[in-house]
């Protein structure tokens, strides 16, 4: 259900910001946007979403420009000047935080129950991502693109696809998932991630040089031990817990 909200909100976005889609497929996602809302007991709000999604656009184009930052990134390659790159723009981290947090908020109202739940989840896993690329002014994110990451992760885009599918077989249904405890929601929750990671990983350490798949695995590692996966997997949670 999570996976369908982020692809709708990146289908409304994309939409709703004026980008290379037609008129009918941007009245198909505001039609969308409303049917999420009235299933949700949410219709009133099916309007403000729309205007949170603009307003979501907005703030981002003010703090970034992909046009730019592709051009800056090319020049800075030459150089060996992409950590200035990256420093200037994580240095707008805060702000793209707030712009984040702004839209989560505005859209939850016409989320599904289950999901509004985990608005302040989400929110925080969007924190520690950021927080991530940016470690050190964007060292990481520099020295992923100089090793030639974005390379790697579209040549093995297939496989990285295949990772995915393969992680979401044999996840339980959400009536099912409603009979489970959280313990046992927690542990599936945990298995599925580190298969996840770990088939992802394995894929990109097939490329040329070991960068990627470091980079990967050091993400995956850091957003685990910011979660209560890292917190389950303690021997005295364990022990309290499960036996």
């Amino acid at each position: 259900m999570i996976w369908k909200t982020v692809l709708l909100t990146f289908l409304a976005v994309g939409a709703l910001a004026e980008y290379e889609v037609t008129n009918e497929q941007r009245e198909q996602i505001k039609t969308i946007i409303k049917q999420t809302c009235t299933r949700n007991g949410a219709e009133d709000q099916a309007d403000a979403v729309e205007t949170t999604i603009k307003n979501f656009v907005d703030c981002l184009k003010g703090l970034f420009s992909v046009d730019t930052i592709k051009k800056e990134i090319e020049d800075a390659k030459p150089n060996g000047a992409l950590d200035e790159v990256f420093k200037k723009y994580c240095a707008k981290a805060p702000e793209l935080k707030t712009c984040l947090h702004t839209f989560t908020g505005g859209v939850t109202p016409c989320l599904d129950a289950s999901i509004r739940e985990h608005v302040n989840t989400i929110n925080n896993g969007t924190d520690q991502l950021i927080d991530f690329v940016c470690y050190k002014d964007g060292d990481r994110i520099a020295l992923f693109i100089a090793e030639g990451g974005p390379e790697c992760f579209q040549e093995k885009a297939n496989g990285i696809r295949q990772c995915v599918e393969h992680a979401k077989e044999g996840i339980s249904s959400p009536e099912d998932i409603k009979k489970m405890s959280m313990i046992d929601q927690l542990q599936q929750h945990c298995n599925r991630f580190d298969q996840l990671s770990a088939c992802v990983v394995k894929s990109l350490e097939e490329c040329s040089t070991p960068t990627p798949g470091n980079m990967a695995e050091s993400l995956f590692k850091y957003v685990r031990n910011s979660s209560l996966c890292k917190v389950f997997t303690s021997t005295y949670f364990y022990n309290k817990y499960t036996k």
